[in-house]
């Protein structure tokens, strides 16, 4: 059971935070607003930390492995970016649903169904450049929902948890540009709210191929520490994700 567990959380966070790409080569000049849709992305992630469901805690210790996309029931991933001048402003949306199973030890088979919701929302302002580097401060909120039940097949329902919790995160980004088509993504900030601390970091490089798309692939480092309720209806998650990312972006 504590098996099914672990692997059903561990899945979820393969697609579930949220990577805020940006208008890599946008024009500054322009009084009209520019945009970026990245309508799927993937983060391959290493998961290393504790979950706790109930008086249940999970050692969450598990390497990106090929054969984990076998358990997802559903994923999609909307990521929107709009900028003006210096302002900029960012959106996105994620759900994730998985469906694995796992044997216990009397032979049984156990369901489990974790489905996750996650949205981002910020805002941005330029400030400087500092030689070919356009620094931007940012500033906005997470909201996260997660939906776990396990059941035994033909048999009763062994868990059933639900829990959505608020963020408000800030910190900065960075493009050095090195040309009209490469450009090196930055990203580092630290987050509050109902989770105790969440700090995230990133490096991305994105090649725009034709002026209307671009591509970006690099690495990210996420740590969450969140903890609510006791006893029987106490939820914590204190781990740290980290692993490469992928992506594409359409732009006008």
């Amino acid at each position: 059971m504590k098996k099914a567990l672990t692997i059903a959380i561990v899945l979820a966070f393969l697609l579930f935070f949220p990577v805020s790409q940006s208008l890599a080569g946008r024009d500054r000049e322009s009084d009209d607003w520019q945009f970026a849709l990245s309508p799927l992305f993937l983060w391959g992630m290493s998961l290393d930390g504790t979950t706790v469901i109930g008086p249940v805690s999970a050692p969450l210790q598990l390497d990106f492995k090929d054969d984990v996309f076998g358990n997802l029931g559903a994923v999609f991933t909307v990521h929107f970016d709009a900028k003006k001048n210096a302002l900029a402003l960012f959106a996105e949306y994620q759900y994730v649903n998985l469906e694995p199973s796992s044997s216990i030890p009397n032979g049984s088979t156990v369901d489990v169904d974790f489905t996750i919701q996650a949205a981002e929302f910020g805002a941005g302002y330029h400030v400087l450049t500092w030689g070919n580097t356009d620094v931007e401060p940012i500033l906005g909120f997470r909201w996260t929902y997660q939906d776990l039940g396990a059941t035994v097949q033909g048999g009763p329902q062994l868990v059933d948890s639900t829990e959505d919790w608020w963020d408000v995160f800030g910190g900065v980004r960075l493009w050095t540009h090195f040309n009209e088509k490469w450009t090196l993504i930055s990203r580092g900030d630290i987050g509050f709210g109902d989770s105790d601390l969440v700090w995230n970091v990133s490096l991305m490089v994105d090649y725009q191929f034709k002026e209307w798309g671009s591509v970006f692939g690099g690495y990210r480092w996420m740590d969450y520490d969140y903890d609510s309720g006791s006893g029987q209806d106490r939820y914590a998650y204190n781990a740290l994700q980290q692993g490469p990312l992928l992506g594409v972006s359409f732009h006008w």
